[in-house]
């Protein structure tokens, strides 16, 4: 609900409708607290009645937009004794974020509510002295006010997490040409076709304590390394305050583009979810610290974290780890008795990568993302069926790679490797035209898994076309094209692939397409899928971008291709 549409509801109080404004100023404080803090406080400015609910608000939220703030207004702002270019000059968003916390204890009729959430998200901070002060007190603000629990939510950067790229290998072998036609461009032998790595939204981050010698023996590094000290932070890293790592009433902690060096004695007694993007130390077994001084730790994110080369979390019991692009991270050990969740983003890891002490039966999610090279050569497809066979018993797998299959299907996936409670599987990448192996290799990975009932395929598009197209197209062009490609002309003819499939013969009852293109290699492998599921009774297709007049041809064809026709089949 946004402050217009409290408005509407506020307006009926002159009629003696008004029943919102009835209620208690904390009941409005905490509805108003889910909106951003700026649109919360124009609500609060609507009557006489809610000018003193703003006090009752509880959660601070400031999101920056993707260009909020030109040169030119935030120029209007100076003074004429100002220059535009003073360092001591604050840009507007901290004047937000500053008179949000300032407002709650304005004109208040009561104390202020306790602070239960202090969510900043600033893409375009800035170093320097005054705004690192300013955002040291926005800490200082909630740690003060902190009620029971507080969650701190600090972004101050933005961009893409990763810069590594997926990469396809071209098929064709060392007899490949030099040069010629590859759907549609020219390659050269031994290229590798990327594509750049798709955002990453997201949110993850945890833990582990001191380093004993034992704990550095385990991740197989010396203890000296523990010594190495890194360059101090420069005028742009924003280092946290000392007094945030004794709050007691801290629950969430998610941080991005920050300095992490916490004081010699860590107190977060009550810390439980710790998220950290792109954080980097003086020190790797600052993190260490960081997360044995966490007893109830049960969440932990790392993303793109530098100057962390071996982590160790044997101390507490995590119910959710993930790793994301924390590629100088040589050796991970872990306490799995509690583990549900595990998420993994990078290249593929050696053997001795991680480490899981315990019993691992409890994991019932698992998230693999390899980004970079394709693994294709004999030893990369080893290390990827060894640390497959960690997660042998989830219920949950989601593959993602450079090809839909990431290198799985065609050579990790052995008979020794079998998932037989997995219940649900999406597997994310491209399938080339080029490629006549994607049917065999899903066969393969589908043979191991023979309780199967969810099968999800995301189709990732094939960019290098693209960029090859845009450097031509205007951008009106670009956002009017489509990615459908279909010819009804086309033979598919599905190859013999030796043997019934059991899952999809007894077991699937549902199969997704996402960004379904309609390219020769994913008809086929659709079309194989489809013609060998009976008892499947729900298909999910989402289309890409595309005339209507195709998306129709593709409907038409895939509800051909489902052997079950009372099947629920849903088209988007």
């Amino acid at each position: 609900m946004s402050s217009g549409e409290l408005l509407v509801l506020a307006a009926g109080q002159e009629r003696g409708g008004d029943r919102l404004s009835r209620l208690s100023d904390d009941t409005l404080g905490h509805i108003l607290s889910f909106l951003p803090s700026a649109e919360a406080a124009r609500a609060a400015a609507l009557s006489r009645r809610w000018r003193h609910v703003f006090p009752a608000v509880h959660t601070i939220s400031f999101e920056e937009a993707d260009d909020p703030y030109s040169e030119q207004r935030v120029n209007r702002r100076v003074c004429s004794y100002c220059s535009p270019d003073d360092p001591t000059l604050l840009p507007a968003p901290y004047f937000a974020v500053g008179a949000a916390l300032v407002g709650r204890d304005r004109g208040a009729r009561a104390p202020a509510a306790p602070l239960r959430a202090l969510r900043v998200l600033y893409v375009k901070f800035g170093g320097g002295d005054s705004t690192h002060k300013a955002v040291n007190l926005w800490i200082s603000y909630a740690a003060y006010h902190a009620g029971d629990g507080l969650q701190i939510d600090l972004r101050l950067g933005g961009g893409r997490i990763c810069p590594r790229a997926y990469a396809l290998r071209l098929r064709g072998g060392p007899d490949a040409m030099d040069h010629g036609e590859h759907d549609g461009h020219e390659v050269v032998k031994g290229e590798q076709v990327g594509y750049e790595d798709l955002p990453d939204d997201g949110e993850h981050d945890k833990e582990y304590e001191e380093i004993l010698p034992d704990a550095v023996e385990s991740c197989s590094l010396p203890a000296a390394a523990d010594d190495a000290v890194w360059p101090g932070p420069d005028q742009n890293n924003y280092v946290l305050p000392r007094s945030l790592f004794s709050c007691a009433a801290l629950r969430s902690l998610r941080l991005r583009s920050c300095w992490l060096d916490p004081p010699a004695a860590i107190a977060l007694p009550s810390l439980d979810t710790l998220h950290l993007t792109q954080v980097t130390g003086g020190r790797w077994s600052a993190f260490h610290r960081l997360v044995s001084a966490c007893p109830r730790l049960a969440d932990l994110t790392l993303e793109a974290c530098t100057n962390l080369a071996a982590l160790s979390v044997l101390d507490v019991r995590l119910r959710r780890l993930a790793l994301r692009c924390c590629h100088e991270l040589a050796a991970v050990s872990v306490d799995a008795s509690e583990l549900r969740v595990f998420e993994y983003r990078g290249a593929v890891p050696d053997p001795s990568f991680l480490t899981m002490h315990g019993p691992c039966n409890n994991m019932s999610f698992c998230s693999l993302d390899f980004c970079g090279e394709e693994p294709a050569s004999p030893p990369e497809l080893a290390c990827l069926g060894h640390f497959l066979q960690l997660f042998a018993g989830v219920e949950r797998l989601h593959l993602k790679s450079a090809r839909l299959g990431c290198g799985v299907g065609h050579g990790a996936f052995s008979s020794a490797l079998a998932f037989p409670a997995l219940r649900h599987l999406e597997m994310t990448g491209t399938v080339p035209d080029d490629d006549d192996t994607a049917v065999a290799a899903v066969t393969r990975i589908l043979r191991q898994t023979p309780n199967l009932e969810t099968l999800s395929l995301f189709f990732l598009p094939e960019p290098e076309k693209e960029q090859q197209l845009w450097n031509m197209m205007s951008e009106e062009e670009i956002h009017a094209a489509h990615k459908l490609r279909y010819s009804r002309y086309a033979m598919l003819a599905v190859p013999y692939v030796g043997g019934e499939i059991s899952c999809l013969m007894q077991r699937t009852r549902e199969i997704n397409l996402v960004h379904y293109q309609g390219a020769m290699a994913q008809r086929l492998l659709a079309k194989f899928l489809l013609c060998n599921a009976p008892v499947v009774d729900e298909v999910c297709c989402t289309f890409a971008r595309g005339p209507l007049s195709l998306q129709i041809e593709l409907m038409k064809e895939i509800k051909g291709w489902v052997m079950n026709k009372s099947a629920n089949m849903l088209f988007l």
